[in-house]
């Protein structure tokens, strides 16, 4: 149950997520930076030690969506959060998706990935229904996907539409421009916003990549985006 924002530019791109969780779900750790002799990879973890968002050195970055509109087969085996930091040294998209091919997914419950390449100046999504593995390549252009319990399609519906009216805004495209749509509220159908806050349900974090052709910087407000008690936390690595 997340909301995806990616806007691309010529020598990088910044996207902003929203995390959406049952209230009783235990607080997530903030980003750090994982490094090993293959490189480095920045991104949150939740209670169980997984993610649902990453960046790393080589400007690629991974963010997983619930897929809640298909049809679960089997019982939950193992958390869809350990799907990103398997794949989070990939240093192309190829790399990455022969290593999703490769990963046991059996007992994962159904997902989006979506795969942002600088380098490459592609996006790739995959789509698990826990029976086979689809991979689609899109192109380098602004694009937005979005989750809910409730429902995918009509969570795309609404926030779509937010969306479409934020990109006649003076300043679309920016990092203060992402700030605000991921801190928006439906007020026709609140349940669907993309800031959500719901009986059960409310939107734990809000995280930004800003991913240039020498740096990645991440930004990460723990708790609603709409809330101006909320201070963003800030982590930069200098890419290789």
């Amino acid at each position: 149950m997340c909301t995806l924002t990616f806007v691309p530019g010529e020598n990088g791109y910044v996207l902003g997520m929203n995390r959406d969780e049952k209230i009783t779900r235990g607080h997530a750790s903030p980003p750090a930076v994982n490094r090993d002799t293959d490189g480095w990879a920045i991104y949150p973890r939740d209670v169980e030690g997984g993610t649902w968002v990453a960046a790393n050195d080589s400007g690629i970055a991974f963010a997983l969506l619930n897929w809640n509109d298909a049809h679960r087969l089997h019982a939950r085996k193992s958390t869809r959060g350990s799907v990103i930091p398997a794949l989070a040294k990939s240093t192309s998209s190829q790399n990455a998706n022969l290593t999703l091919e490769q990963l046991e997914l059996e007992g994962v419950l159904p997902f989006r990935l979506v795969g942002i390449f600088l380098a490459e100046k592609r996006i790739a999504e995959w789509r698990w229904n826990q029976s086979s593995l689809e991979h689609e390549t899109l192109g380098w252009h602004n694009g937005q996907w979005c989750s809910s319990s409730l429902s995918d399609a009509r969570a795309t519906t609404r926030r779509g539409l937010s969306y479409a009216c934020a990109q006649h805004q003076h300043d679309a495209g920016s990092v203060a421009w992402l700030r605000r749509l991921h801190a928006s509220h439906d007020h026709e159908e609140t349940p669907l916003s993309t800031c959500v806050h719901r009986a059960d349900v409310k939107t734990h974090s809000y995280t930004e990549f800003v991913c240039t052709a020498d740096a990645v910087h991440c930004n990460y407000l723990a708790g609603s985006p709409c809330s101006p008690e909320n201070a963003l936390q800030s982590l930069s690595m200098i890419r290789l």
